[in-house]
């Protein structure tokens, strides 16, 4: 084919490899198949899903992983609007995602015709990119820049909606070479001697990492302050792990959910709050800076949202990992009081006090305590093992016990709360992780909502364990009906089989029924080289949830609703 014949369709496959993307996910259908044929030539690897929710979970899982967005194919009509859940939970959760969405002939656009709709409309209040192409040679250029858009900060879904016709079209457009977004700098040296000098004459100052803080090299320069400071560090859900294990002594928390954790009350008695890569969506202003006049140093690759609880005092705009390096030169050797480092040892003794007592409660002939199972867990596993956690009860456990030592390695959807993240991400970070260890948390609730991709795990023979926190209902929502009505309404599940639904798929499916058990199916789920047991584990787990209204009232009003 000479190169003025080649179809538009390769052209978008050949601008998806020129930027890194290493991944597709989809499902296939007649008004997006062009794409699916010209993957049979070459680029990303295409991994067929069950349903285009889970393949967008998966790709936005791929872009919080590496940084570089992962792609979804889906055709028109209910394709693509079935993709909606995904690419509205990757936006707000900033995972960087590009949707290459099939629409209907251009002839057909406005007639009420087999799945015509107004995909650029509908797509658009989830993503924050959306472009539908008219002309063949329009289609390497709204891929690229669906794709830039991805990755500019703040990261997040992007779509392109390709009508079938313009797919087949020839065409000589031609983006075979990345274009990247430009990188910033870091914020003006004066604002950074600035913020220095606010941090040196603080008495208790405290850092905020949130989630645009955690990339690997934003990471790794908050690392090297902290080797050099004393200054303590509270993480967001979406920061988990920034805080490494040989710093241990610099963590005092993670907030998101509950009033008065260590967390919060290290920042409520700071005097000066450093925020590094912090976004509202992580945990609203108004739940934990209960003293807006404090000082606010804002480190961001955007400008600060201005709330009223919210007005930082000075701005460090700019690249963080190359602020956080120019702040490092300033305030290296910074010392704090003896009697505020005694006061940060308490809230990290707090916080193992909180593990040890919620640890020790009983297991009930309901079902076993729901932190021994999380802890359990998390004293199995490598402190390179990548955690992954649907929402329900269990989520409220894991945000609140379950320590992380890397970035981006225990992963929480904080901004949506979407139901049947877990096992698609978990999916997502067996092929960009191979051979570290994996594990997904769900309830037995949240499992349902994407279970059916165990078929495409067992085909793709990825290798993970999902563990289950089962109670037969939808309990988060059940406990919040009981506090506020005084009765529930629609909560109760039936059980099901793990076991025969999980073999029925090629997985191993197992009900444990003690603690023993379930830390023997745990150890030869994890084992390091598939040995033992290789493929998909299923561990379901029993658990009492009866501690739940209690825990209820440490929550901020709202944060689950």
């Amino acid at each position: 084919m000479t190169e003025s014949g080649v179809r538009a369709a390769q052209r978008a496959v050949e601008v998806l490899s020129a930027y890194g993307v290493s991944h597709i996910f989809g499902v296939p259908g007649a008004k997006i198949d062009a794409i699916y044929d010209a993957l049979v030539d070459g680029g990303p690897q295409l991994v067929v899903c069950r349903h285009e929710q889970n393949a967008a979970f998966m790709a936005a899982a791929v872009g919080r992983l590496t940084g570089v967005p992962g792609a979804i194919v889906v055709t028109s009509g209910p394709g693509t609007s079935n993709s909606a859940t995904g690419l509205l939970t990757a936006n707000t959760e900033q995972d960087p995602v590009v949707a290459l969405c099939g629409a209907v002939p251009r002839a057909d656009r406005l007639k009420r015709s087999h799945q015509s709709m107004d995909a650029t409309a509908a797509l658009k209040p989830f993503t924050k990119y959306t472009g539908e192409v008219n002309d063949a040679d329009n289609v390497p250029e709204a891929v690229a820049n669906a794709l830039r858009a991805a990755v500019t900060e703040p990261r997040g879904a992007a779509a392109v909606v390709l009508p079938s016709d313009v797919l087949m079209t020839p065409t000589s457009a031609d983006i075979s070479e990345a274009v990247p977004v430009p990188e910033q700098g870091a914020a003006p040296g004066d604002r950074v001697e600035q913020a220095a000098r606010l941090i040196r004459e603080a008495k208790r100052p405290v850092l905020l990492v949130g989630l645009r803080g955690a990339g690997t090299e934003a990471c790794a320069e908050l690392r090297a302050l902290l080797e050099v400071t004393d200054l303590p560090v509270v993480e967001t859900f979406q920061a988990a792990g920034v805080v490494s294990r040989k710093l241990e002594d610099h963590y005092v928390g993670r907030i998101g959910l509950f009033r008065n954790q260590p967390g919060d009350i290290a920042i409520s008695h700071a005097d000066l709050l450093v925020t590094v890569g912090f976004d509202a969506v992580e945990y609203d202003p108004k739940l934990w800076n209960t003293d807006p006049g404090r000082t606010v140093v804002h480190i961001d690759a955007l400008p600060a949202d201005i709330d009223n609880h919210y007005r930082p005092a000075i701005e460090l705009r700019g690249d963080i990992p190359a602020t956080l390096r120019a702040l490092t030169g300033h305030l290296s050797g910074l010392k704090l009081e003896t009697e505020v480092l005694a006061e940060f040892a308490e809230q990290r003794r707090a916080l193992k006090d909180a593990d040890d007592a919620a640890r020790s409660a009983n297991h009930t002939e309901t079902g076993l305590n729901p932190v021994e199972v999380i802890l359990t867990l998390r004293d199995m596993i490598d402190d390179d093992a990548t955690v992954t956690c649907d929402i329900g009860s269990h989520y409220i456990y894991m945000a609140r016990h379950f320590r992380a030592y890397e970035p981006r390695h225990l992963l929480f959807s904080n901004g949506q709360q979407t139901l049947g993240v877990a096992l698609p991400w978990a999916m997502a970070a067996c092929i960009v992780r191979p051979g570290k260890q994996v594990v997904s948390v769900s309830g037995d609730g949240g499992f349902l909502f994407s279970a059916q991709e165990l078929e495409t795990a067992t085909r793709l023979g990825l290798h993970f364990t999902h563990v289950i926190l089962r109670d037969n209902s939808y309990d988060m929502v059940r406990f919040q009906e009981k506090l506020k009505y005084g009765r529930t309404s629609g909560v109760l599940l039936g059980d099901y089989d793990i076991a025969q639904y999980a073999g029925a798929f090629g997985a191993h499916g197992y009900r444990v029924e003690t603690e023993e058990q379930f830390a023997k199916v745990l150890g030869e789920a994890l084992s390091r080289e598939a040995r033992v047991q290789p493929g998909v584990t299923i561990i379901d787990v029993p658990v009492d949830y009866t501690r739940n209204t209690e825990l209820f009232a440490e929550l901020h009003e709202g944060v689950l609703e």
